[in-house]
C-alpha cells in the first residue's frame, strides 16, 4: 500500500486554498470595479443633462438641437466614457433598457430629456481591468506558492533525514543522525535516538543473559547428564539416591536461572526514569503481598515507623529488591513468632526469630543474599545482616539517586 506524502498534501492544500482565495478576491474586486464605473458613467450622464437643461431651458429642443448636443458631448472630455450615446426628448419614461446605462431630467409640459449609452465600453474596461489584475494576482500567486514550496521542503528536509536514517540504520549502525531542525523535529530525533540506544542496550543485555546463563548452567547440566548416563549404564545404582541427587541438580539449576533472571530484570527496570518512592508504603505493600505466608505460619508483624521517608530511585527495581528481602525474612521466620520492623529516615531495621530446618518455604522464588548484595551499589543502598542463636537481623540503609525527574 502506497501512502501519500504529508509534504505533498500540505503543498496541494495550500495551492488550492490560495487559488480559491485569490479567485474569490479577484471576482469581488472586478464586480466592485464594474459597479464603481457604472456609477461614474451614470453620474456623468446626470451632470451633462443638468448642464443642458440649465443652458437651454428656454429653447424648444427639437431633433436637430438634440443631435447637436450629442455630438458636443462626444467631443467633450467625458466622451471617452460613452459608447452609442443617444439623447432625445420623450413624453413618457421608458423601462430600463438592456445593456444600456441611462439618465433623464424632467422638462415642461410633462416631457423628459433622456440620455443613454451602451455598456459595451464599460464591459470592455472591466474585462481589461480584470485581466490586468488577474495577471498581477497570478504573478503574486506564483511567487507565493514557489516560496511556500521551498519553505516546506526545507522544513521537511530534517524529517526526510530521519526517515532515511531509519531505513539505513538496520544495515549501518555506525552513526546516529544529525538531522537538525525545529523543536518538534529535534524532539523526535532525540526520542528515536533514545529508543535506539535502549533497544541496543536491551539487545546487548539479552546476549549477555544468554552468555551468563550458558556459563552458569554449563557445569550443573553436564553433571545432570553424566548422572543420567551413569544411571542408564549402572544397573546397580540405587534409585532413591539417583532421584534425590537429580532433584538437587534440578533445584540448583532452577535457582541459578531464577537468580540470573532476577538480576537481569532489575537491570532492565533501571532503564526506566527514576522517581520518588515512599518506603513506608512499599514496606506495607510487601506485608500485604505475603499475607498468606504470615497467616499460614501465624506470624505477626510489629511496625514502628519513627518517620516516613522518600528516596529517589528506580521504583520497580527497588520494589523487587524489597520483595526479595521480605520474602527471605517471611519464609524463614519461625512459626508463631513476631517480626519487628523499626524505621527512621533512610533506614529500616528488621528482627525475626530464625525458623527450624523443618520449615517448608511456601514460595519457590528464593533469591540469595549474594544477589541482594550485588545490587546494592547499583541501587544505592546498604544491606547488612547478622544473627545469633535465636534472632536474625537485617538492616537496610537507602540513599537517593539524584535525578531531575524526582520532585525533591
Amino acid at each position: 500500500m502506497k501512502f501519500k506524502s504529508m509534504q505533498s498534501n500540505i503543498i496541494v492544500f495550500f495551492f488550492v486554498s490560495a487559488l480559491l482565495a485569490m479567485s474569490f478576491t479577484l471576482s469581488y474586486i472586478s464586480y466592485s470595479y464594474y459597479q464603481q464605473m457604472e456609477q461614474t458613467i451614470k453620474g456623468a450622464l446626470d451632470l451633462m443633462l443638468s448642464d443642458i437643461r440649465r443652458e437651454h431651458l428656454d429653447l424648444d429642443l427639437h431633433h436637430e438641437e438634440l443631435a447637436f448636443f450629442s455630438d458636443e458631448i462626444k467631443t467633450s472630455s467625458f466622451g471617452k466614457l460613452f459608447d452609442d450615446l443617444k439623447i432625445k426628448k420623450i413624453d413618457r419614461l421608458p423601462l430600463e433598457e438592456e445593456h444600456r446605462i441611462s439618465s433623464y431630467v424632467p422638462l415642461e409640459q410633462n416631457e423628459y430629456l433622456y440620455l443613454s449609452c451602451s455598456d459595451a465600453l464599460l464591459n470592455a474596461e472591466v474585462i481589461s481591468f480584470s485581466i490586468k489584475t488577474a495577471g498581477v494576482f497570478f504573478l503574486v500567486f506564483f511567487v507565493l506558492v514557489s516560496g511556500f514550496v521551498i519553505y516546506i521542503k526545507q522544513q521537511f528536509h530534517s524529517l526526510r533525514c530521519l526517515i532515511d536514517f531509519c531505513k539505513i540504520y538496520p544495515k549501518d549502525r555506525s552513526a546516529y543522525p544529525e538531522c537538525n531542525g525545529t523543536y518538534e523535529v529535534m524532539s523526535l530525533r532525540n526520542a528515536i535516538v533514545s529508543l535506539i540506544k535502549t533497544n541496543d542496550n536491551l539487545c546487548d543485555q539479552r546476549q549477555e543473559l544468554f552468555k551468563e546463563a550458558a556459563h552458569e548452567l554449563k557445569s550443573p547440566i553436564a553433571v545432570l547428564k553424566a548422572r543420567l548416563s551413569l544411571f542408564e549404564k549402572d544397573k546397580t545404582m540405587d534409585k532413591r539416591d539417583f532421584v534425590r541427587q537429580s532433584q538437587e541438580d534440578i533445584a540448583y539449576i532452577t535457582s541459578k536461572l531464577k537468580e540470573l533472571l532476577f538480576l537481569k530484570s532489575i537491570e532492565w527496570d533501571m532503564q526506566l526514569p527514576k522517581e520518588d518512592v515512599n518506603m513506608e508504603d512499599n514496606c506495607k505493600m510487601m506485608q500485604d503481598a505475603f499475607e498468606p505466608i504470615l497467616r499460614k505460619k501465624r506470624v505477626k508483624v510489629e511496625s514502628n515507623w519513627a518517620e516516613s521517608f522518600v528516596i529517589c530511585t528506580y521504583k520497580d527495581a527497588m520494589q523487587k529488591v524489597l520483595q526479595a528481602v521480605f520474602e527471605n525474612i517471611f519464609i524463614h521466620t519461625k512459626e508463631e513468632s513476631t517480626i519487628v520492623v523499626e524505621a527512621k529516615p533512610n533506614e529500616i531495621f528488621i528482627k525475626n526469630e530464625i525458623g527450624g530446618k523443618t520449615d517448608i518455604p511456601l514460595f519457590s522464588s528464593y533469591i540469595g543474599m549474594k544477589m541482594i548484595e550485588r545490587l546494592s551499589d547499583k541501587l544505592a543502598y546498604e544491606y547488612k545482616t547478622s544473627s545469633d542463636e535465636k534472632y536474625f537481623y537485617t538492616r537496610l540503609i537507602f540513599h537517593s539517586i539524584e535525578d531531575d525527574s524526582c520532585k525533591r
